[in-house]
């Protein structure tokens, strides 16, 4: 297979040991590619191929990666469609620094001997938050701050996400996260889980099956889980009334949709609004 190393003397601030890039596209093939350093990326919208070690992938939204140095990966639009990701190179002084702060409990080799990458999947939240946080990080004004600021933030995705990961290739069947795709659409998961078994092609049964296998979900519960993210990104994104949402997203009852907003996200529809508020603009107060 032919690739390209890519050197972190070329794509790294010397002086910050990172950089951090937002990028979108629809039509560009990546060249498949390693390098020297790491790397931490989240899809923040959209969806794509990603062939890591001569497999190929399906990235969503709120994927989060961790490349290694020896991961030779690219990425392909699925049907021309756009997709955006914000991804962080970390020089191996900087990534080593975080992982001696870390010390030995902290089982490095858990990440890095597996044969295929690390990947966890964020909430619609936890998106959100991560997006904020990286997009505020501004190297120009004072590199040391900022090197401090994604030294403190690689603990914490390390510490968070990645500490008690599990490396298992995905055999998700094609068919499934097709139709996995297609249900994040408003027009698809508004009309409920007779929607997925249509589009699906197979039975209910088959179906359900398949997705509490794979996913360990149902239809109904996946179905409620884009409902409610979708209505999540809405309360940040949108001053739309609250009742006016919950109908929006396929939610006619205002009480039932207050319950199962709570039990996911563990705060009310309208606090949830006010937290984010308070992210976004951080001189609001409670």
């Amino acid at each position: 297979m032919n690739y390209k190393v890519l050197q972190e003397k070329h794509h790294i601030d010397s002086e910050t040991g990172f950089l951090c890039r937002y990028v979108r596209s629809n039509t560009e093939r990546f060249i498949p590619h390693s390098h020297n350093y790491y790397e931490i990326f989240i899809i923040i919208k959209g969806t794509a191929y990603h062939i890591v070690n001569s497999k190929k992938h399906i990235l969503k939204e709120g994927h989060l990666l961790f490349i290694r140095d020896y991961d030779i990966h690219d990425y392909l639009s699925i049907n021309g469609e756009y997709f955006e990701f914000i991804n962080l190179a970390i020089s191996k002084k900087l990534l080593f620094s975080a992982l001696e702060y870390l010390g030995n409990d902290f089982k490095i080799n858990e990440l890095i001997d597996p044969p295929f990458p690390p990947i966890v999947a964020l909430s619609q939240k936890e998106k959100e938050k991560l997006f904020f946080l990286l997009t505020d990080i501004d190297p120009i004004k004072n590199k040391s701050a900022s090197t401090l600021k994604v030294k403190t933030l690689i603990i914490d995705l390390l510490t968070k996400y990645f500490i008690n990961f599990q490396n298992e290739s995905s055999n998700i069947p094609e068919w499934l996260e097709i139709v996995y795709e297609k249900m994040k659409k408003p027009s698809n998961f508004i009309e409920g889980a007779q929607k997925m078994v249509e589009l699906s092609g197979k039975t209910r049964e088959h179906l359900t099956r398949s997705l509490k296998k794979y996913y360990n979900t149902t239809p109904i519960r996946l179905v409620n889980d884009l409902r409610l993210d979708y209505c999540a990104n809405l309360l940040v994104k949108s001053n739309l009334p609250i009742i006016d949402i919950s109908m929006s997203c396929g939610f006619d009852n205002l009480s039932w949709f207050y319950k199962v907003f709570q039990e996911k996200y563990n705060m009310t529809p309208l606090e949830y609004r006010k937290e984010f508020e308070v992210i976004k603009n951080p001189t609001i107060e409670h």
